[in-house]
């Protein structure tokens, strides 16, 4: 579970953080980072990301190997060796 809240988390910010490292590489002469950060667009930001974060979530939710019907048997270890889960 841990592992999805990070990679939501990463997805939201990865707009931000794009944007906050062109506008940092791209800067005037004399412009301090602090202007950068002062200036962005916060809203704008946060939708992109948010709106990432959702398709990215509606794409792996839609893309399966699975039918109707079918349940996913989870992997388990077996004489000493990892048996990979595989819908069944």
């Amino acid at each position: 579970m841990i592992r999805v809240i990070i990679e939501c988390l990463l997805l939201f910010l990865l707009p931000s953080l794009a944007y906050f490292l062109f506008a940092y590489v791209t800067r005037p002469a004399g412009t301090s980072a602090a202007t950068i950060f002062s200036n962005a667009p916060v809203l704008v930001l946060s939708v992109l990301g948010a709106s990432l974060v959702f398709t990215v979530m509606v794409l792996f939710g839609s893309v399966g190997d699975g039918r109707p019907g079918q349940a996913y048997e989870p992997a388990v270890v077996e004489d000493g060796r990892i048996v990979p889960g595989r819908m069944k």
